[in-house]
């Protein structure tokens, strides 16, 4: 009996010297330290990719307004003007003014700066907005009131030629009104603003957008 005790007791021993050593061994071990060095990436944009950007999604810019007018024509003929007819026109013409974001050119686009879009300004000279089309509701626009001849059988009429000449007349009128209220400026502003959405996407934040004055034939 006493030989199983003493043989327990030499195990126990054992057990304890051997994870007293490990653990002192493993409290040795020296720490290796790993430090991951990243290199950063710098992406730069040149006037090609812009130009590239632009014409790949913008579009015809347009901003429209629609104008109502009327106007009075009365028309006398024949001996001693016997013969009178008057109307009252009343005409809806939409009036849409607009920049084609497609007519930008690679000469058109100014960088100044390293290329990085966030530290790069960007100017852009544009064409200046035009009137597109001046047409006409027909299906709104129409004679109001008409006073033909009394002497119709005699005189004939002249009202076809008169609803043409008043939709002639207020249509310069719309135009004319259209341009009064700012058009061209409510026009040019939308594409401004699509422009820089566009360049935005790209990383530029200083975007300034330029419009030179349009001389000439109108778009219509």
């Amino acid at each position: 009996m006493k030989r199983y005790l003493v043989i327990l007791l030499l195990f126990a021993i054992i057990g304890v010297v051997s994870f007293l050593w490990i653990n002192s061994n493993s409290q040795a071990l020296p720490t290796i330290n790993v430090s991951v060095v990243t290199t950063p990436t710098t992406a730069t944009v040149s006037g090609p990719v812009i130009l590239s950007a632009i014409h790949s999604q913008a579009k015809l810019e347009t901003t429209s307004m629609v104008l109502a007018n009327d106007q009075d024509i009365t028309k006398t003929w024949g001996v001693q003007g016997a013969c009178v007819e008057s109307l009252t026109y009343l005409s809806y013409y939409t009036v849409t003014a607009g920049v084609d974001l497609q007519d930008i050119a690679g000469t058109d686009i100014v960088l100044d700066g390293n290329g990085i879009p966030a530290q790069t300004a960007v100017t852009l000279n544009m064409r200046g907005a035009e009137i597109i089309h001046v047409e006409l509701d027909t299906e709104r626009s129409r004679v109001v009131h008409s006073a033909p001849s009394i002497l119709s059988q005699l005189c004939g009429t002249q009202l076809p030629a008169m609803v043409l000449e008043a939709q002639s007349n207020l249509r310069n009128i719309a135009e004319q009104s259209a341009l009064r209220q700012g058009i061209l400026k409510m026009a040019e502003d939308q594409a401004s603003f699509e422009l820089r959405k566009i360049l935005l996407l790209l990383g530029y934040t200083n975007v300034t957008v330029q419009f030179k004055e349009v001389t000439g034939d109108q778009l219509y």
